[in-house]
């Protein structure tokens, strides 16, 4: 009997070993499916490395195709196929990750914005523009998020939105590039005095005045805020500050200097106030050369504007600096055209030697240069492939740049009276590269900005302040 139990007992002992081996034993079916994942990922870094996408997106697709349950392979993915160019295929991605995740979590908040940068890479800037507000709004310091629309507010035109962008930045990670802040905030500025926002416009410059109170940018923007008031001159006194930070911008200032010149000039003044102004400017011009010394470049300015009042030491002028910069090519142009005015031929083979003589400015465009005709980098030397942007047959002959506006044509352009809108820099701010999708009045609404006073009709017409002439008010402030 008891050869029975023990027989028994060690067969239960066998049973159990059995089940306990069978169904108790640790499954490492998921140890091993993680060591393949982390082989793949390996080998699709390499692959990545080595610039064959296809393949790395085929090693992905197979750790997907095994796990649905891991996301981060999903996300490599969707970046893989919007840096192939694949956009409608990483929306897809990143758009089946979102509506999973929800805008809560952290996997989805990840999720809207690959999908923000998938729909800018795709050219869709309203959406994302949307994705990107949508990341902020539920993390107010996202960096990524906040550099994305500072690039896509200022690519819309919309500086001050891009400005607020770059303070967030600045205030949330300590950091940030507040000197293009300071270029958004002024640009933001000379936007809203184009729609006679004055009250925004000043505001936005006392904002960029906080970050750097000494620019040149600073200075016009400020220019064109006393023009609109018709404080000529206080117009004066910022350009010439202007000019003071940056001579190189005398030719983009002269012009303006000269019309508030103009609108001081006396009405009962028994010279031309075409003339007189353009004196007043020269000698401005004159004094900032003072300060600075002897500055080729300002040296010319004043001496094309000597040309236009026919001053007699113009000729004189122009040749003393050609002398003392025989390489500076546009004091050789006014000079050859003061001498062909003249029609003195001994002027004329003088300044046409200087010119294209043996050892004339111009002796290195007779063999010319080349020009890529994808990026315009230019060499002296020939080249089948770019050495800028690297693309090939894209070389093209240079055969010089535009032809700029004549000193005559300046001449008779200078006699209309011009008012503020002779200072609007339109032309001078970046243009809307991308379309907002906004309407006037809600661009107006998404800068902070709102309707003036002083007019709701949009932008001034041209000496629409010239009525102003003659009175004299003064700022409120230095930023007036």
């Amino acid at each position: 009997m008891t050869a029975v139990i023990l027989l028994a007992l060690a067969l239960g002992g066998l049973a159990a070993g059995i089940l306990v081996g069978r169904y108790y034993v640790p499954d490492d079916r998921a140890l091993k499916r993680t060591a393949r994942h982390a082989q793949a990922y390996v080998k699709t870094i390499n692959l990545l490395l080595a610039r064959d996408r296809d393949a790395a997106v085929n090693e992905l697709v197979g750790v997907v195709e095994e796990n649905v349950d891991d996301v981060e392979p999903y996300f490599a993915l969707g970046a893989l196929f919007r840096n192939r160019g694949e956009w409608e295929r990483a929306i897809r991605v990143h758009q089946a990750i979102a509506v999973r995740e929800g805008t809560e979590s952290k996997l989805g908040l990840r999720a809207h914005y690959q999908l923000g940068l998938d729909f800018r890479a795709a050219g869709m800037p309203r959406r994302a523009t949307r994705a990107m507000e949508d990341c902020i709004k539920a993390d107010p310091a996202l960096l990524g998020a906040l550099r994305a629309l500072s690039g896509l507010y200022e690519e819309q035109g919309r500086f001050s939105e891009a400005a607020d962008a770059c303070e967030r930045i600045h205030k949330s990670h300590g950091g940030g590039d507040r000197k293009r802040e300071h270029h958004l905030l002024c640009a933001a500025a000379q936007r809203a005095i184009e729609v006679d926002d004055l009250p925004s416009a000043k505001r936005l410059l006392k904002d960029a005045h906080a970050i750097k109170p000494d620019s040149a940018h600073l200075s016009v923007a400020g220019a064109e805020l006393s023009a609109a008031k018709g404080d000529w001159k206080a117009v004066i006194a910022k350009l010439r500050q202007a000019l003071v930070m940056h001579p190189d911008m005398v030719s983009y200032l002269a012009e303006p200097l000269r019309a508030a010149e103009y609108e001081l000039q006396p009405s009962t003044s028994e010279s031309s106030p075409e003339d007189g102004a353009t004196r007043d400017a020269i000698a401005l011009i004159e004094g900032v050369l003072g300060d600075h010394g002897n500055d080729p470049i300002l040296e010319l300015a004043a001496a094309e504007m000597r040309v236009q009042v026919e001053d007699e030491d113009a000729q004189e002028n122009l040749h003393r600096l050609t002398e003392q910069n025989p390489q500076l090519l546009p004091a050789r142009v006014a000079a050859a055209r003061l001498a062909l005015a003249s029609g003195d031929s001994g002027q004329v083979n003088r300044e046409l030697a200087a010119l294209v003589g043996a050892d004339g400015v111009l002796e290195s465009a007779l063999e010319g240069s080349w020009r890529c005709g994808s990026c315009n980098h230019t060499s002296e030397f020939f080249f089948w492939r770019c050495p800028a942007c690297r693309d090939w047959g894209s070389m093209q002959r240079d055969m010089g740049g535009p032809a700029h506006l004549s000193v005559q044509a300046r001449r008779e352009r200078r006699t209309e009276r011009r008012g503020a809108s002779m200072l609007l820099s339109g032309d001078s701010l970046p243009k809307a590269a991308l379309d907002s999708g906004l309407s006037a009045e809600e661009l107006r609404k998404q800068a902070g900005t709102k309707d003036s006073a002083f007019g709701r009709a949009g932008k001034w017409l041209a000496g629409a302040v010239g009525t102003v002439r003659g009175t004299k008010s003064k700022s409120d402030d230095d930023l007036d």
